[in-house]
């Protein structure tokens, strides 16, 4: 296949028929026709050279660093070298429909024979695999009666992740040794069964975790002090049918429980536990097995981050009948679903309540803030007064089905989406602490 080649193109400015119309001013008088054709002549002349003056050959390069986040700024990189005179560029890029320009685009003053780089930032609405380009460039020539434009062929491919935010700011609080805001600061030390150190005996230290041969040894009370459990399996099932399609504050519900099951994977990888994904729909989308290792979250994130829910209604027993064919060993198993639909629930807390038999399990589902509003308001109408009795019905359809799964033992976690991901974090960090896995 024949390399594609820069396509230019020239158009007058505004400019240029304006001083045409000019030079016919002196023809509408008296014999003065013959300085209209002289100035015509001129300005032809001046225009034709202008166009050669303006033809520079300008070489372009597109820079995608890294993966672009869901609803983040992002930024991309260009440079431009332009093997003529001084070039004022006003650059523009093809984007997917997705993917949006956060500001405006660039304008680039080139210097002969340098490489002048800019950036400008795009803010995705979608996860997903999206191809870049061309990108084109206009310029105006020396004299100002010309606008040059060039189209590079240059096509680069972007990929579009889960909101990483909360990740990176979790990262960055463990490498300052801080504590990320909103999480809480787990007790890695004192509980778990795994033996770490003996200190003496301080008040309030468990009877049973005295230790008599050491404290015999000694002279005086030893304790044993025991870490939270490592290498233990967790598990995130991700709902990816028709209830996690509504969007709730821009994003859709599987985007949400994306994000959160992120920023569990990362904190569990931390914390030295092995992690692992099936993220189902009609079928099972993918199935990544429980490992350790920062570098398994990354792989894990490359297996979800272009998938898109489905309007199809998830086979429950299947799905789960599935995950245990594959995965035996007892697990903290989170399933990221919703809870709105009665009747589906009817079938989801039969599933669930087996499985509890066998894993620790804990659901987790958003609360849309938009029912909530709606079941706090004070109607002014007759159709508020629908609006609300609807939200409140569903409120408590939802409060019925937590309960039923919580007499099950099936752990729930239903909140909004400001404190979603730090609700999950902090329900997986208290079962660590208090050794219940």
């Amino acid at each position: 296949m024949a390399a594609r080649r820069v396509i230019r193109r020239f158009s007058p400015t505004p400019l240029l028929p304006l001083l045409l119309a000019l030079t016919a001013l002196p023809s509408l008088f008296p014999g003065m026709l013959w300085l209209s054709l002289v100035l015509a002549g001129l300005l032809a002349a001046a225009a034709l050279a202008d166009l050669a003056a303006s033809r520079h050959q300008i070489e372009a390069e597109r820079r995608v660093d890294g993966p672009l986040s869901l609803g983040e700024a992002g930024a991309i990189g260009l440079a431009f070298r332009c093997l003529g005179a001084p070039v004022q560029l006003e650059v523009r890029d093809d984007l997917p429909i997705r993917l949006e320009p956060a500001a405006k685009w660039p304008t680039v003053k080139l210097q002969p024979g340098a490489w002048t780089e800019a950036t400008y930032r795009v803010r995705p609405r979608r996860r997903g695999r999206y191809a870049i380009g061309p990108l084109h460039g206009r310029y105006r020539s020396p004299l100002g009666l010309w606008r040059q434009t060039i189209t590079w062929p240059l096509t680069d491919e972007a990929r579009v992740y889960p909101n990483l935010r909360a990740v990176r700011q979790f990262e960055v609080s463990m490498r300052k040794g801080r504590q990320l805001e909103g999480l809480k600061r787990a007790r890695l030390r004192g509980t778990g069964t795994e033996f770490e150190s003996l200190r003496e005996y301080q008040e309030g230290d468990e009877f049973r975790a005295i230790n008599w041969p050491a404290s015999a040894r000694r002279g005086g009370l030893v304790t044993n002090l025991y870490q939270a459990d490592r290498s233990q399996p967790i598990m995130l099932l991700i709902d990816a049918g028709r209830l996690m399609i509504p969007q709730i504050k821009g994003l859709s519900r599987l985007d949400h429980a994306l994000n959160a099951a992120l920023l569990l994977a990362t904190v569990a990888a931390e914390r030295g536990d092995q992690v692992g994904l099936m993220l189902f729909g009609g079928k099972v989308k993918t199935f990544v097995p429980p490992r350790k290792g920062r570098g398994h979250v990354m792989a894990m994130l490359e297996a979800i981050y272009d998938v898109a829910p489905e309007q199809v209604e998830p086979d429950y027993g299947r799905m789960f009948g599935w995950f245990r064919a594959r995965h035996r060993r007892r697990s903290l198993v989170v399933l990221f679903t919703d809870l709105m639909d009665p009747e589906i629930n009817q079938g989801l807390i039969a599933h669930l309540s087996a499985m509890a038999s066998r894993h620790l399990v804990l659901v987790v589902t958003l609360t849309d803030p938009a029912v909530l509003s709606l079941s706090r308001c004070l109607p002014a109408d007759s159709r508020q007064a629908y609006e609300k009795a609807t939200a409140l019905e569903v409120l408590a359809q939802r409060a019925e089905t937590r309960a039923r799964l919580q007499r099950s033992g099936v752990m729930v976690i239903d909140v909004p989406p400001e404190s979603f991901s730090t609700a999950v974090v902090n329900r997986y960090l208290q079962i660590k602490e208090q050794g219940r896995l």
